[in-house]
């Protein structure tokens, strides 16, 4: 299958590489094409567009960039429409992509949105939107569970894929002394700053946080930096400090720290899973927040405190995001009193969360909600023909198999049969009248690549010859993979639409074909087919 995956920020890149992760075990023969970052393309995926060329956050911040976001939406629609995903999966950033649900079912396409937006936050008006345009909606949080159910959506947990991110990492095995040779850092005991993967929040929480570092000298300040933010933008507030820029490490700083501040959002999480205790800080735009103040409905932004729902970690949002508050928030995190009391808290979390394996568990149940949609929107004709019966299956828009049948298993016809459905009835009778020689019929074939390469190739043999597997191998460029066109053409979903009836063996042998040698002979007794010395085979 084909996916395409938009992701807008570093923690939906990290979900999604694990997604794909997961995908590509379920589904061996996955294509992927995604918004994205490192860590996507890391798993094979093509980028279509980076996530730090697309991430924008705060109100105030959106009307000075609409130029961009637009520009963004247009060429994502076109992008989409170019490569015809047969899955398009949406992975949080909602300002993005409920309006690229919206456009992809237009466009008849399946949309799975991974990773909820909040709206139990703020925005509920927003659950239409999930009802509308998206086919299946899959949850990281117990609590979504019973949230969405009341308001009408059966939306599917299989836990937190952070918990696999995290349990996978090599941060896992390392000990302190060996983090300490590599990074170059001295005895010292450890705090983590973690001002967020956005520029908008490094300004703001990265000069308070910077202070610090004066106050608190008998520490290491390791500072994490986002992937997609240059160097310099660091290096402009910590250069007269001693604070050392640590690159695709925050969770090693988050493993050794005595105590992480760090921005709101999925490093709250994170830290927890990895028992650093934490200060939660949020600032930003002020017209920004007070909108938020005004709309955003629980009672708490980390997500440690809205598991567990209760304040278990601290939170300093803007007017209280202040120098000096974090430093007398880091002075009581110092205690080790407090610092046991909050790691009971968080081996909570790790039982509220589940095992490992959701990445996993995700991928399967995506790959089986897609099967099962596609069945409950396709469409059966049986139609006579010398040959037996046939079965003609439909996705509405284009044929999806033509099978020989001989029950009555599917009775889905008459009068609300798709139009490709009633074509396909009339040229198929033409065909056999000896009226047609060709088909003009959409096809949307199920197939691995090298499947579709091989009834790519059948499709070109004219009507009334036959070509033998090893040169439909050669043309392939491939010419040691006889056995594999042979399985190609066992597989063929498409009888007559792709005529696998005119491949033979070697001196003309007639090989299986998927409904028996007779009705093969037929076929090609009818074609009056003729091999390569242009005699008739017959």
């Amino acid at each position: 299958m084909k996916y395409y995956i938009i992701a807008g920020e570093a923690s939906g890149d990290l979900h999604g590489s694990n997604l794909i992760k997961g995908l590509k075990q379920a589904d061996p023969n996955s294509q992927f094409r995604v918004w994205g970052g490192d860590l996507m393309e890391a798993q094979g995926a093509q980028l279509a567009r980076h996530y730090k060329d697309t991430a924008v956050m705060g109100f105030v911040e959106i009307i000075y960039s609409l130029r961009k976001i637009y520009s963004n939406l247009t060429y994502c629609k076109k992008d989409i429409l170019e490569y015809k995903p047969d899955l398009v999966i949406l992975i949080d950033y909602p300002g993005f992509n409920f309006r690229i649900a919206k456009f992809a079912k237009e466009n008849h396409l399946t949309v799975f949105y991974y990773i909820s937006p909040k709206v139990w936050a703020w925005k509920e008006s927003r659950i239409k939107k999930l009802k509308q345009y998206t086919d299946r909606l899959f949850i990281i949080f117990p609590f979504e569970i019973e949230y969405f159910k009341k308001r009408g959506i059966d939306a599917i947990y299989k836990g937190n894929p952070l918990i696999d991110a995290i349990s996978e990492h090599p941060c896992n095995t390392e000990t302190p002394e060996r983090f300490r040779d590599e990074t170059g850092i001295d005895d010292r005991p450890i705090i983590g700053l973690l001002p967020g993967s956005r520029m908008m929040e490094i300004k703001y929480l990265l000069p308070r946080m910077v202070k610090l570092a004066k106050k608190f000298s008998q520490f290491n300040f390791l500072l994490a930096a986002a992937p997609s933010i240059p160097e310099e933008v660091y290096h402009k507030y910590i250069k007269e400090t001693d604070i050392k820029l640590l690159k695709s490490q925050a969770y090693s700083i988050m493993k050794h720290a005595e105590v992480t501040v760090l921005s709101s959002g999925t490093a709250s999480l994170e830290a927890a899973l990895l028992g650093s205790p934490q200060i939660v800080c949020y600032g930003g735009n002020e017209i920004s927040f007070q909108i938020a103040k005004l709309l955003v409905k629980v009672k708490y932004v980390s997500l440690v405190n809205l598991i567990l729902n209760k304040k278990v970690v601290n939170e300093l949002l803007q007017h209280d995001c202040t120098p000096d508050k974090i430093e007398e928030e880091l002075f009581s995190l110092l205690q080790q009193s407090k610092i046991k009391r909050i790691k009971k808290e968080y081996d909570k979390i790790w039982k509220m969360l589940g095992g490992k394996g959701a990445s996993m568990r995700v991928a399967e149940a995506m790959i089986a909600e897609y099967q099962k949609i596609c069945l409950s929107t396709r469409y059966y004709h049986k139609v006579e023909t010398p040959i037996g019966t046939l079965l003609v299956s439909s996705d509405g828009t284009a044929i999806t198999s033509i099978e020989y049948s001989s029950t009555n298993q599917y009775e889905k016809s008459g009068e609300d049969l798709p139009d490709v459905l009633i074509e396909a009835e009339k040229q198929l009778e033409q065909y056999f009248r000896k009226e047609r020689t060709e088909f003009d019929l959409p096809i949307n074939p199920t197939g691995t690549p090298f499947q579709k390469r091989v009834w790519h190739q059948l499709r070109k043999i004219p009507y009334g010859n036959v070509k033998s597997y090893g040169e439909i191998a050669a043309l392939l460029g491939e010419k040691k993979a006889g056995r594999a066109v042979g399985s190609a053409c066992s597989m063929n979903p498409l009888l007559l639409l792709i005529p696998c009836h005119r491949v033979i063996g070697s001196n003309k042998k007639l090989t299986g074909f998927n409904i028996g040698i007779d009705k093969k002979s037929y076929l090609l007794n009818h074609e009056e087919a003729k091999g390569n010395d242009e005699k008739t085979l017959f």
